[in-house]
């Protein structure tokens, strides 16, 4: 298998991985609700599944630590406004 063949199955791999954690995340928070769909479960699962994809972001990039830092802080800012969509789970 050559290189460029090789690195495009890592990449689709590691979306699949990727992926399967959002279902998995996403599952389990219906599980807790008794498979309740709502509004809060949306935003629960948003609100993990984007510090999932953040830290595998964090962890892969090559980005300078100061790119890396105001993407933090903004992280953090759309954290806090879809934490304050959902109350208490």
């Amino acid at each position: 298998m050559d290189e460029n063949k090789r690195s495009l199955l890592i990449h689709y791999v590691t979306e699949f991985i990727l992926g399967s954690i959002g279902v998995g995340i996403f599952v389990i928070l219906l599980y807790m609700n008794q498979f309740n769909f709502s509004l809060n479960i949306i935003s629960l699962w948003v609100f993990i599944y984007n510090g999932v994809l953040f830290a595998y972001w964090i962890w892969k990039s090559d980005a300078k630590i100061w790119e890396k830092s105001i993407a933090g802080i903004y992280l953090l800012i759309i954290e806090i406004i879809i934490a304050s969509s959902f109350s208490t789970f």
